[in-house]
Formats: structure tokens, sequence, C-alpha cells
């Protein structure tokens, strides 16, 4: 009877300290104030697609059965969005998603780099072993993070969904490096 009350003690006292600490965030309060706001000091376009998936009668068919992917793959249409002075190629995709209430997820990698793993629940991996989100910008993809690609009034930016590790999409970084896999 003693060793249930101390364990209950202990779940009451762990249950305080996470009350006290956590700040829970309501699905509104998370995409609250995500929209631009400020002077703007220039127009970027995005565009999101995973027409790769859409296009493909092989790639994805589960995220297709489950309504992750539309009929064209774009996710996002080309549209313009403001940027301020230091914006990047990952803070604008944030904030679009954010404004669009569209799930994605990403990891820290090391000190400033972030790596995108997933949006809409279209995760790495879900289409092989070479599939995953890519980024370009003025139709070149870069070999820095989005997170370190800082973006000028103008440049046109695409987060593409690859199922061949970037060649099925344009990116032929892997094909001169003679990285991947060729068929």
């Amino acid at each position: 009877m003693k060793k249930r009350a101390v364990i209950a003690a202990c779940a009451v006292a762990a249950l305080i300290v996470l009350i006290l600490f956590m700040k829970p965030e309501s699905v509104g309060d998370h995409y609250e104030g995500s929209a631009f706001s400020g002077a703007a000091d220039g127009t970027v376009t995005l565009e999101v697609s995973c027409a790769e998936i859409a296009n493909s009668p092989e790639a994805g068919a589960s995220l297709k059965e489950n309504g992750l992917v539309p009929d064209d793959g774009i996710l996002v249409y080309e549209t313009g969005f403001p940027i301020i002075g230091g914006d990047t190629a990952f803070s604008v995709l944030s904030r679009a998603l954010k404004e669009r209430r569209i799930h994605f997820d990403y990891s820290a990698v090391g000190d400033h780099s972030v790596y995108v793993k997933g949006i809409n629940n279209i995760y790495e991996y879900d289409c092989g072993d070479l599939s995953g989100w890519m980024y370009s910008v003025n139709g070149d993809f870069p070999t820095v993070s989005a997170s370190e690609y800082t973006l000028s009034d103008g440049d046109s930016v695409r987060w593409i969904y690859t199922c061949d590790l970037g060649r099925d999409v344009g990116d032929t970084y892997y094909a001169l490096q003679g990285g991947g896999t060729d068929e």
C-alpha cells in the first residue's frame, strides 16, 4: 500500500512539473502569427510539388490512396511571398506552410542547417531509398541547406519531392558526381 502511495505521489509530482514547464499550444495558436507582417524587402515565388508521385503509377500508392497527393501533385501553387532581409528558402517554406496549415517536419542538422523530412505527411523514403524533399532556386539545386540559402527579390523557389535522388526533377549533381544508382 505504501509503495502505491509513493508511485501515485511521484506521478502527481511529474504531472505538476509538466504543467508548469510545458507550454501547450492549440493548432490555432501554432499557426497564429505565421502570416507576414511588416515592410517587405522584396518578393519571391514559391511552389511545393510532389508531381513525381502523382505522375507515377508505381510511386506512393498508399500516399495517393490516403489523399495526401493531389491529382496534379501541387501542394502549394506558385505564389508570390514577401521577404525581409535574411529570409531563406526554409523560412519562406515554413511561413507558407503554416499559413496554409500544411503539416511539415524537419530536423536540425548541426548549428545552422535544417533538413526537411516531410511535407503534408509525405516523407523521405516514402517512395524508395532515393526519395525525399529537395529545393531549387531559379532552376538550380543549391548544395547548401535551405536554412542557409538567403533569398533575393525575384527569386523563384520550388520544393520538389524526388523519387530518384533528384534526377527525376532535373538535378544533375549526383549524376555528375557518380552518386546514387544508375538504371
